[in-house]
Order: structure tokens, then C-alpha cells, then sequence
């Protein structure tokens, strides 16, 4: 009588040290995926111009980046058009979606410009001398801008600019594309910071 009994006993406690290490596994898990880093995606739009009504209005952070333009554009005039801040965990993603105040021409309620940016699969890696690179696949940009064809009426045409694969340092603004805008003479640069947040 007492076999079975001790059987009993053995194997309920061979199913509580089971339960113990499988629920000890889940919350290592949990503390895991909580461990992970979060980061600040900084989006600033950048438009280029020789437009004398404009006034370069480029903030401190964009320094290089602005004598990077300088070296390589020939427009007077660089300003901030847009900034976008979003905040992503460690392998996430952003999509962005709203109506732009300036891209190329003057926001109009009857004719909007639609804009979208996603940035996939944000990954931070070491490169080969050891620092923290930020690794994006994919990134898109891109708006749905009117076209005039005639007789008032108007279209609208997609543009934008797609990379499928894309590296940059951490925490360093760097310019990652260019799009001409419909306005003749004008070209948009596009900047992305991505800085890591302490929790």
C-alpha cells in the first residue's frame, strides 16, 4: 500500500520542480526581452533651394551634415522643413502617416500633399571596430503630391525613395537620400539620427 503511495509522492514532486523551472525559464524570458534597448528615431527633412524669399534655417545638430550639402549642392538656401520623432525597441518598426505642410509647394486645403515614411526592422549591431551601428531594412519615404494637368483639375503622382538595406552610425545625423520635389530647383535631403534611450 505504501508503494504506491511514495510513487504518488515522487511524481508530484517531479511535476513541481518541472513547473518551477519551466515558469523560472519564462521569467528569464520576460526579464530578457525587457532588457532590450529602446531608441529615438529622428527624422528632419531638409529642403534645398535657391530661393531668396528663404533664410537658412538649419539647426546646431545638422552642422556636418549641412557642409556635406555645401560640398556637394550647389543651393543657396538649405532649411528644416519637417521633423519626426518616433521611439522603437531593438528589431521594431515605424510607420508614419500625415498631411505635409511644405513639401515643394505651398499646403493647400483643396490640394494636400500626403505623406508616409516606414522605417523597418531596427537593428543595432557592433561594426568591425567595435562601435554601435544601427542597421534599417527596410526605409521608405514617399508622399502623393497634385500635379496640375489643365482646366483646374489635378492628379495626384507618388513619389518617394526606397532603401532596402541601410547602415548608419548611432547617434550621428546622416543624410540617407535625396528626392527632387515637384518645384522646379529644389531638392529634398533626407536625415536620420537614431540614439539609444536609457530606460
Amino acid at each position: 500500500m505504501t508503494k504506491p503511495n511514495f510513487i504518488f509522492k515522487a511524481t508530484s514532486v517531479f511535476a513541481f520542480c518541472l513547473l518551477s523551472l519551466t515558469t523560472a525559464f519564462a521569467q528569464a524570458d520576460v526579464r530578457t526581452a525587457q532588457a532590450e534597448p529602446s531608441y529615438e528615431v529622428v527624422l528632419q527633412v531638409v529642403v534645398g533651394s535657391n530661393d531668396a524669399t528663404q533664410k537658412n534655417n538649419l539647426p546646431a545638430n545638422l552642422n556636418a551634415v549641412t557642409k556635406n550639402l555645401r560640398n556637394n549642392f550647389a543651393f543657396s538656401n538649405y532649411n528644416l522643413s519637417d521633423t519626426y520623432i518616433g521611439r522603437v525597441a531593438n528589431t521594431g518598426s515605424i510607420e508614419y502617416k500625415t498631411l505635409s505642410g511644405n513639401f515643394g509647394q505651398p499646403q493647400n486645403s483643396q490640394t494636400p500633399v500626403f505623406l508616409d515614411w516606414t522605417l523597418g526592422s531596427l537593428k543595432s549591431a557592433a561594426n568591425g571596430k567595435g562601435q554601435n551601428t544601427i542597421q534599417i531594412q527596410p526605409f521608405r519615404f514617399g508622399a502623393r503630391v497634385p500635379v496640375a494637368v489643365g482646366n483646374g483639375a489635378v492628379n495626384y503622382e507618388s513619389i518617394g525613395l526606397t532603401l532596402f538595406r541601410v547602415n548608419l552610425p548611432e547617434n550621428a545625423p546622416t543624410l540617407i537620400g535625396t528626392l527632387p520635389t515637384p518645384k522646379t530647383g529644389e531638392t529634398i535631403f533626407l536625415v536620420l539620427t537614431v540614439k539609444s534611450i536609457e530606460e
